[in-house]
Formats: C-alpha cells, sequence, structure tokens
C-alpha cells in the first residue's frame, strides 16, 4: 500500500511528520523510546487493507522537530493531539511502551478517540525511578559517548539486562536515537506517578503484553489494570516487551478496534 507523508505543527511550534497508509477509520500508532516507526511497519502492512493506519514520528524522532526543553507529557501529548485533529474524525490510537504513556496523558484532551490500545505503557517506570539515568546519560551526552549513554538506559531498562555483546550492537545502531531518548528520560523521570486520575476514562481499552516479558513491564499492566475500569488484558504468547511476531498483535488490535 503506497504511504503519503504529512505534517502537523503542535501549539509550541514544533512540527510533527506522520505517514499514513490504507483506507478506513484512522488508527493512528504512537511509538516507544529509541524507536522509529519502521519498526512498526510489519503492523502497519496487516493492519492498512482495514484502517487508515497512521505512523506518527514523536518529537526528537526521525524527521520530526526537536521542541522546547525540557520535554514533558503536555508536549507530547500534545503532538498526539494535533495529529489526532488532523485526521478530521474520530480515530482510535495504538501505544507502545512509553508511546502508551503519550496516549494516555492525551486522552483527556482527546475525546474523539472511541477505543485505545497499549501495549505495556512503562508507569513502573514513572517519576524518580530513572533519575539517576537521566543524570548519568546527561553526563555521557556531554563527552560526546553517545553509545555509552544508550548503554546505560538499556542496562536499566532491561531485566535481566541481554548479553553484553548484543548491548554493544544496539547501542552502535541506535546511537542517533539520543536525542529522542533524552527527551524521553525528561518526560519520564518528571510525571506525576499518581495513576489515579485516569481511573474516570470511560473509554474501552486494550492492555497487551507479551509472555515473555520482563518484570518492570508486567508490573506496569498490572498498576494500569487496577486504575482502568473498562481496560482487558490480553497476553500475547511468546512475546516480550518489544513484539517480534507482528501477525499478533495485528490481530489483537483488529478484534479490539473492529
Amino acid at each position: 500500500m503506497d504511504t503519503v507523508t504529512d505534517s502537523v505543527v503542535s501549539p509550541d511550534g514544533t512540527r510533527i511528520v506522520y505517514h499514513v497508509q490504507g483506507q478506513g477509520v484512522p488508527l493512528v500508532i504512537v511509538h516507544g523510546s529509541i524507536a522509529t516507526t519502521d519498526m512498526y511497519r510489519g503492523i502497519a502492512d496487516l493492519l492498512d487493507p482495514h484502517y487508515r493506519v497512521v505512523l506518527m514520528e514523536r518529537r526528537e524522532y526521525g524527521p520530526s522537530g526537536t521542541g522546547p526543553r525540557p520535554c514533558d507529557f503536555t508536549r507530547q501529548a500534545a503532538d498526539l493531539a494535533a495529529v489526532l485533529d488532523a485526521m478530521g474524525e474520530p480515530a482510535f490510537v495504538f501505544g507502545h511502551s512509553f508511546g502508551g504513556l503519550v496516549a494516555l496523558h492525551a486522552m483527556s484532551d482527546s475525546p474523539a478517540v472511541p477505543r485505545l490500545a497499549l501495549y505495556e505503557p512503562s508507569v513502573a517506570l514513572a517519576g524518580p525511578v530513572l533519575a539517576r539515568v537521566q543524570t548519568k546519560a546527561r553526563e555521557l551526552v556531554a563527552a560526546g559517548r553517545q553509545q555509552d549513554a544508550l548503554l546505560e538506559f538499556f542496562t536499566a531498562r532491561a531485566d535481566p539486562p541481554p548479553p553484553a555483546d548484543q548491548l554493544r550492537w544496539v547501542a552502535e545502531q541506535f546511537a542517533f536515537r539520543v536525542p529522542g531518548m533524552m527527551a524521553d528520560l525528561e518526560c519520564i523521570t518528571s510525571m506525576d506517578t499518581d495513576l489515579t486520575r485516569w481511573s474516570t476514562l470511560d473509554t474501552p481499552i486494550l492492555l497487551l503484553t507479551g509472555e515473555k516479558t520482563d518484570p518492570l513491564s508486567t508490573q506496569s499492566i498490572a498498576r494500569i489494570q487496577q486504575i482502568l475500569p473498562n481496560a482487558r488484558t490480553t497476553t500475547l504468547p511468546g512475546q516480550a516487551h518489544h513484539p517480534e511476531n507482528p501477525h499478533l498483535v495485528a490481530d489483537a488490535l483488529r478484534e479490539f478496534f473492529g
């Protein structure tokens, strides 16, 4: 399916790029930390016969702009709201990991979202949990050591951490995403950890989690499930925090969104 690239300008002047493929009800996909929209192409290709799939490039990632700093979830949510407004009709939203947190923060300002799907939104990392990582990463970036800054984040995020050679390969491949990682760290370390503000959401919500995910992601799903009255959880067999089988994700989304 052909892809059309477009953009909107967020309220603070940051340009947010998004890619559209398929036809039907809009379905906006919000990517996680240290990710790009390319990582979700497999899911998008499976969904575009049924929906107008919109792959949103978050600020500080890919071709989207670099906004004012420090970054926070108010800005991230406003970016998503701007993309949703550009759809011209109600749109479904699927947020993965950090993208799930962006989607949750946007819900209070985006009543035109009839259904929301979240894959392991990282609420267990909110607040001061990653403050030490943020401080160390800043020092490493200032010293020009982007790869080591990524390693600092990955080592703290993974439980257990991947093998050292795999970590080093990831750091070499993804060093160009460090600006996005730093913006995300600013958001999550300053996030309000009181999740009860979402307890009044009456939007139907699907929580997706992987059978082989890490303990922090399991904690996140459990905490979100407790406070979201209209959420149901689906566990995808054989998957971890970064699902490798796009068919499982796409099938769950099609069943939920209808």
